[in-house]
């Protein structure tokens, strides 16, 4: 069978299931796993399918509309917590961290179980998870204009409060991450990420594998820069050697 056939082939099945698995191409079109990866990773950067952990679904205009970060929390539930939980074992005592927006970030600070930190975000849902914590931890909300869809707080305002802080570790979530582009969809919402991730001595990336191979509207940081991106134990061995080019993995 000619690659643009299968090609085809491939978009038609994705198509019609909604969602399919490699192993489940490879067995009908009689190709091998590596063989139908490469297929789809191609589909993906032409944009006709959405590549995601094991397989790919189909790509719909929903797909392409940023989601507010209460859609975001009834999705890949199970790999948020798995990150979150990967990120916590990275916070020690009396550490001074900044938190950025997302709702893997949300489950993080939720799930913190060291008795003794300074928290500063500018994500009033972060905020919120941090304060019903257990543990009596000192918080700092940074103001500046609210941006409702993800429950953040950027700008210049914000920005130049971060500017004036330091922190031991900071932390942020993305959209996607494409090769060493770190990506969201608001550039004021990123421009504010970036300062406090420059403000951070130490700077992870929380991503779960689906934001992997993954892109949005604008380009704020360099995965080359953070020291470290913290994902899903199950991340595919293709792109953990792609993005060890980068960074360090934390699985």
């Amino acid at each position: 069978m000619l690659k643009s056939e299968r090609l085809k082939n491939i978009l038609q099945i994705v198509n019609t299931q909604k969602f399919v698995t490699v192993d489940e191409l490879a067995q009908a079109l009689k190709v091998s796993d590596m063989t139908i990866r490469r297929d789809l990773n191609e589909l993906h950067k032409a944009n006709k399918i959405l590549r995601v952990h094991g397989g790919a679904q189909q790509l719909t205009d929903q797909s392409r509309i940023e989601k507010s970060y209460q859609q975001k929390r009834e999705i890949h539930i199970k790999e948020k917590i798995e990150v979150a939980k990967r990120a916590c074992n990275l916070i020690h005592e009396n550490d001074s961290i900044y938190v950025g927006p997302g709702t893997t970030l949300e489950l993080m600070v939720a799930n913190l179980k060291v008795k003794h930190l300074r928290i500063v975000t500018n994500s009033l849902p972060v905020f919120e998870a941090a304060k019903n914590n257990l543990n009596d931890y000192d918080l700092i909300m940074v103001g500046g204009s609210y941006r409702r869809i993800s429950g953040a707080f950027l700008g210049a305002l914000a920005n130049s409060e971060l500017e004036t802080m330091s922190f031991s570790v900071g932390f942020v979530g993305v959209n996607g991450v494409k090769d060493a582009s770190m990506t969201t969809a608001n550039l004021e919402e990123g421009q504010t990420e970036e300062v406090g991730l420059d403000r951070s001595q130490i700077k992870f990336v929380v991503a779960d594998y689906t934001k992997l191979d993954h892109s949005d509207f604008h380009e704020f940081y360099d995965l080359r820069k953070v020291d470290g991106l913290i994902t899903n134990h199950g991340i595919e061995p293709e792109l953990e050697k792609h993005y060890s080019q980068f960074t360090t993995i934390y699985k």
